[in-house]
């Protein structure tokens, strides 16, 4: 990455309650680097100088740590799961052996489910012996979790909040009460207090009494966490306020109150004025006294996070003109967090989905968008004159070794898989052009091949190395009103074995407008498993009134999972629908506890899963085998 001389872009930072002007600066060394400051006047120096010229004074607090968890128990005790648990079903993930945090989890015995902001644990498999076993509640929000051997692993979170405070030294009076308003307030600061996230780990080889461990309190909110072999990374990131004293993140762990120093705080040569710590923890899920291993950040918000199974790439969106992200590489073994390098791209990424290693490079993906008319123009990077999508390669040193840029002028990106040394690509406007691009020689990526066709993929899955499936919206041109209109859901199979001349060899329709996924924009979602040629997902049917004279009128009238059997040869076969709603019964938002949203198998049962029920049927024909009450 080339970087010319010091430029300013401006940039505005949402707040609970203010718009917050700030500036990042990208400074001119190609190399860049993090170091840990001397002391914390040197810590407040910095963070004054170069974050605080421009925003409001904020008071600042943090919010109490969370209390302790409860368990209630339901049947009686139960073993761990055996080693002869049968094939089943895993979380839907980016990185093979890098697992993703989720609200329900599966071992082929037992499933673990969050419902009402509860654990639910129920034994599953045999089905004729499925029963809720117990429930753990910890307090605050449940994020989600992970399941290793013997432990589960609780991810909640306090938000931060905030409410405003007058200099006269106490609280605003509410208005409309007849209270007079206190005089002379010359400025009134919003108090805020950060947020709070907590793993914590209970031994589950009594399913039906589960004990706890360990508890680890991180100050900040969740920006992300993965689970790599026995070993689980939290990232939390918290905000930097400019007013009174500068508070470093804080672990508690088991009790105890570690401290950071500010020489334990590491800064980038990218100078941002929207700063927050970010904290990455590490430790190992089996040990009873852990030592977490942590390390903090002082960068910009990160945003989406991209992890493989040897790094953690943080990622600071930067909302100015010049469109850019920032890029941190922090290696992970085992307990060692390290800081490695920092790069930036032009343009932002869609998800976790744009980004990918390798072969020792990190590919992304970002859209860049066109300039906005008037304000200050300084920019690191040319302007585009329209929306566009890029795509570069970069080294480990996060240099930029070769890039693709503007495709699809004018269009939106909705899609991005990475698969071996290739990229496949959904862009949008009209139609769906699926870019293929050859990634073989990193300096050089290019366009392989295109496909136009109507609709959008929102999601891809890979099927195997030369067929993805996509999973999004089908569409028609309105040519008239100059826009399109969505008219339900849409599964495609793509063909790539000639990566020059893509084909959609078939595709399958759901619903009518307004029919929807949560597949659409969360892949964890997504049941898929080729050595079984499954594909379910859970669907929400909408179709028009029979008595409606506008298109756009229409209404739900089935929720639940659709099951597909798909292969190269046959396409995309319905098996059909499973739901939990009574038959004829409409959903409404009163029986969305009734809602599948997950499911996934063990042995030859598949499981559908809501917020009230796990439901159980025959994976060969559907047939209903049972079911167990979360309520």
């Amino acid at each position: 990455m080339i970087l010319r001389k010091t430029t300013t872009a401006y940039l505005l930072i949402l707040t609970s309650l203010t718009l917050i002007p700030v500036s990042v600066y990208l400074t001119t060394p190609t190399a860049h680097a993090m170091i840990p400051f001397t002391s914390y006047q040197d810590l407040r120096e910095f963070i004054h100088a170069n974050g605080c010229s421009n925003s409001i004074p904020m008071l600042y607090n943090r919010g109490a740590l969370t209390t302790g968890p409860t368990t209630s128990v339901f049947g009686a005790n139960s073993n761990s799961a055996s080693s002869q648990s049968p094939t089943h079903s895993e979380t839907n993930q980016q990185v093979s052996g890098v697992d993703e945090l989720d609200n329900v989890k599966n071992d082929g015995q037992y499933i673990y489910t969050i419902t009402n902001n509860t654990v639910a644990i129920v034994q599953a498999y045999p089905a004729t012996d499925a029963r809720l076993l117990s429930r753990v509640n910890v307090s605050g929000t449940l994020q989600g979790i992970f399941v290793v051997g013997n432990r589960l692993v609780i991810v909640n979170e306090i938000p931060g909040y905030s409410y405003p405070y007058y200099n006269g030294g106490a609280p605003l009076p509410a208005l409309g009460t007849g209270a007079s308003q206190p005089g002379n307030i010359s400025k009134i600061y919003p108090i805020q207090f950060s947020g709070t996230t907590s793993l914590f780990v209970f031994d589950i080889s009594n399913h039906a009494n589960p004990v706890i461990t360990t508890r680890v309190d991180v100050n900040g909110t969740l920006a992300g966490a993965r689970l790599i072999g026995n070993d689980v990374y939290l990232v939390a990131t918290e905000p930097v306020f400019c007013y009174g004293e500068i508070l470093l993140p804080e672990q508690i762990v088991n009790g105890q109150v570690v401290k950071a120093t500010p020489t334990q705080v590491y800064h980038s040569d990218v100078v941002d004025q929207g700063y927050s710590f970010t904290t990455i923890v590490g430790f190992d899920t089996t040990q009873s006294n852990p030592s977490p291993s942590a390390k903090i950040y002082l960068i910009g918000t990160t945003s989406t996070i991209y992890v493989s199974l040897h790094d953690i790439y943080l990622t600071q969106p930067v909302w100015s003109q010049s469109q850019q992200t920032i890029v941190h590489r922090i290696s992970i073994d085992g307990l060692a967090i390290t800081y490695q390098a920092t790069g930036a791209v032009p343009g932002h990424v869609l998800n976790q989905f744009s980004m990918d290693e390798y072969n020792e490079y990190l590919r992304i993906a970002t859209t860049n968008c066109c300039s906005q008319s008037g304000g200050p123009m300084p920019l690191a990077y040319a302007q585009v004159s329209q929306q566009e999508t890029n795509v570069y390669v970069l080294d480990k040193s996060l240099h930029i070794t070769g890039k693709l840029e503007g495709l699809s002028p004018g269009e939106q990106i909705y899609s991005a898989r990475f698969m071996g040394d290739k990229a496949y690509l959904v862009t949008y406007k009209r139609t769906d052009p699926l870019f293929v691009i050859g990634l073989q020689d990193p300096a050089r990526p290019k366009v392989l091949g295109q496909l136009n066709v109507t609709g959008v993929s929102d999601y891809l899955q890979p099927y195997d190395e030369t067929h993805l499936i996509g999973i999004g919206q089908a569409g028609t041109d309105v040519a008239w009103e100059n826009a399109v209109r969505f008219t339900g859901l849409k599964i495609s199979l793509f063909n790539v074995t000639d990566p020059n001349r893509p084909t959609e060899t078939n595709r399958y329709l759901i619903g009518g407008p307004g029919s929807s996924s949560p597949a659409i924009n969360d892949h964890k979602a997504v049941l898929f498993d080729k050595t079984l040629n499954l594909l379910v997902i859970p669907v929400e049917i909408t179709a028009q009134p029979q008595d409606t004279t506008y298109w756009y009128s229409y209404q739900p009238i089935w929720q639940g999972a659709y099951v597909f059997n798909i292969t190269p040869d046959n396409g995309i076969i319905f098996k059909g629908g499973i739901t939990q709603l009574q038959n004829g019964q409409l959903p409404t938002w009163q029986d969305n506890n009734l809602f599948i949203t997950r499911t996934l198998y063990i042995g030859n049962v598949l499981y559908t899963i809501s917020n009230n029920t796990v439901k159980m049927n025959n994976l060969t024909d559907l047939s209903e085998v049972g079911s167990v009450s979360l309520a």
